[in-house]
């Protein structure tokens, strides 16, 4: 399976999250070669351990914060509700800063809900502000106010173009990764989420060197 290589000038931002709770998964997407931005769930077993691999290897090291989305849909440790008092809400991002300070910005983990609400992404976007972090939307929602309220506070910001792997076959996969080409020599850029699926490194591992 080969991608449509992109002309020089495109460029393509690839960003795998969920990291943290399997190791070895994580040390493999660590060794990845190229810039890939590595989106790490704070309060996770290997978190921390995997975030300093991803940094001494050169790779991005982000903050995959969990968020609050549909009742039903459990949110993970150290997650953001919008109904934490506006001092926890605060904690809780520190809390996360302090566990990966290897940490340069902030994506959402699910997050359906808190990201359509304009106070929540209010608080988020002033303390991220406060800690210099930036802030990319996962768009789990269409009704998302985040990359707005980023704006408003003047936070380096952007959002997903492509998920690689919502269907876990190396064919399907390099479909989504032709879409993300394709948008970046449109528009000059594309970002691209994916996960530490087996299939998803499988085929990072065999593409990636035949990027330019």
């Amino acid at each position: 399976l080969l991608p449509t290589l992109a002309t020089a000038q495109a460029r393509i931002a690839i960003i795998i999250d969920d990291l943290g709770y399997h190791r070895l998964r994580g040390e493999a997407i660590a060794k990845l070669p190229g810039a890939i931005t590595y989106a790490v769930i704070p309060q996770t077993p290997h978190g921390p351990r995997l975030a300093r691999l991803a940094h001494a290897n050169g790779k991005e090291v982000i903050l995959h914060m969990p968020m609050a989305a549909k009742s039903f849909v459990a949110l993970d440790a150290g997650g953001l509700r919008q109904d934490m008092p506006k001092e926890e809400f605060s904690s809780t991002i520190d809390e996360a800063i302090q566990r990966i300070p290897q940490a340069t910005g902030m994506n959402n983990h699910m997050g359906g809900v808190l990201t359509a609400d304009e106070n929540a992404m209010n608080h988020l976007m002033a303390r991220l502000g406060q800690h210099g972090l930036f802030f990319v939307d996962s768009r789990t929602t269409p009704l998302s106010v985040a990359e707005k309220q980023a704006r408003q506070h003047g936070l380096a910001h952007a959002g997903r173009d492509i998920f690689l792997d919502n269907q876990r076959d190396l064919a399907a996969i390099n479909t989504q990764f032709n879409r993300a080409i394709r948008i970046a020599k449109r528009r000059g850029y594309a970002i691209v989420i994916g996960h530490p699926y087996p299939e998803t490194i499988e085929y990072l591992e065999n593409i990636l060197p035949l990027l330019d």
